[in-house]
């Protein structure tokens, strides 16, 4: 009995090789690339395009089990960027923030922008 737990500690539930875990990466990657591009950017926040509610469904979906990310929250913070472009009120602009907080804070922008209740109600 220790021994399969040992097991499992050190191989995981599938026993991947890490070529194997590099590729399930690399499309998890790709599929949450897919999903902000066509779910969160086209189809929420500049409601350019309809999707299948399955389609909706499985890519509402895939964010809450891989980023958390709340698509009404997103669209809102999102069009507020788009309103308030390279402003002081833009929620996360390189000219006014600075690329190097906006590529490697954004994610803490994004959280404190999405809990400002006057975005979410005006914009989201």
């Amino acid at each position: 009995m220790f021994g399969n737990l040992l097991t499992f500690l050190s191989s995981g539930l599938l026993a991947l090789s890490w070529w194997q875990i590099l590729l399930a990466m690399l499309v998890m990657t790709h599929v949450t690339i897919i999903d902000v591009t066509l779910y969160l950017h086209r189809c929420l926040a500049h409601r350019a395009l309809d999707l299948h509610p399955a389609v909706r469904h499985f890519f509402r979906f895939w964010l809450w089990m891989t980023t958390g990310i709340s698509g009404n929250e997103w669209a809102g913070v999102h069009r507020k960027h788009h309103a308030k472009c390279e402003t002081a009120d833009d929620p996360h602009s390189p000219q006014m923030l600075g690329i190097c907080k906006v590529v490697f804070e954004g994610s803490e922008l994004y959280t404190a922008q999405a809990r400002n209740e006057e975005t979410l109600r005006k914009l989201g």
